[in-house]
């Protein structure tokens, strides 16, 4: 997932959700009483609130499950840490708030109940009154759509997303052709994510040990359609 080719197409015009949440969040953790401190972060992708985070005196460990992504980011916000790692069995450094933006957590094949897991070791790893931000997709209305076909310097991209009502699951098959030195290649990946309902995803993180509020925007930068946050404190 996120092979080198997909990483790099995202990186160069799929980032721009990263880019206008990044100062938000350094303002959302100000405002919540976290002007510094460590700020694990998954699904740290190419590392755009990463780089924002550390300007702003953060310590950040970052994890991602794609080796592509983690390099990107090594560039991007070398004050950073990062590693190869899943949410879904990675042991939690201890940290003032957790990160994960961009709908990572709805990549989490075990569904509902690796989530729970993740919420409760979340709450053993973030100190009291600190905070877990993430946002997922709760509806998939205007999310699917036939083909559709993207272009940049050197690359090209087509994507097809469906979806499966009854499980819940919205399936993303991509194709990129890219062009490196010279060479044309191509590769394709599909992307299987899973769509809550609020008030489960709600239920599993009050029960993990949090306060929870749900806003649709990180401050000015809003969600896409259909995407929820979670702005849960530590008690």
């Amino acid at each position: 997932m996120y092979g080198s080719d997909l990483a790099h197409v995202h990186e160069d015009a799929f980032a721009r959700f990263a880019e206008r949440a990044a100062p938000e969040l350094v303002r959302l953790l100000g405002r919540h009483g976290i002007p510094s401190g460590r700020i694990v972060e998954f699904g740290c992708g190419g590392g755009c609130v990463a780089r924002r985070l550390t300007h702003a005196g953060y310590d950040v460990r970052g994890f991602d499950v794609s080796p592509s992504m983690i390099r990107l980011a090594r560039v991007k916000a070398p004050r950073a840490r990062f590693a190869v790692a899943s949410l879904a069995d990675t042991r939690i450094p201890s940290c003032d708030a957790l990160l994960a933006i961009g709908e990572v957590v709805t990549y989490v094949a075990g569904g509902l109940p690796a989530l729970g897991r993740f919420f409760r070791r979340a709450h053993e790893a973030i100190r009291p009154d600190g905070l877990l931000i993430f946002d997922f997709i709760a509806s998939v209305r205007g999310r699917t759509y036939p083909t559709r076909t993207f272009a940049g310097t050197s690359w090209t991209m087509a994507v097809r997303a469906d979806v499966d009502r009854r499980r819940r699951l919205l399936t993303r098959d991509i194709v990129v052709v890219r062009t490196v030195n010279g060479r044309s290649r191509s590769s394709r990946e599909t992307h299987r994510v899973r769509i809550y309902e609020p008030r489960t995803i709600v239920a599993a993180v009050e029960r993990a040990g949090f306060v929870v509020q749900m806003p649709r925007s990180y401050g000015r930068a809003a969600l896409p359609r259909g995407d929820l946050a979670v702005v849960a404190r530590r008690i």
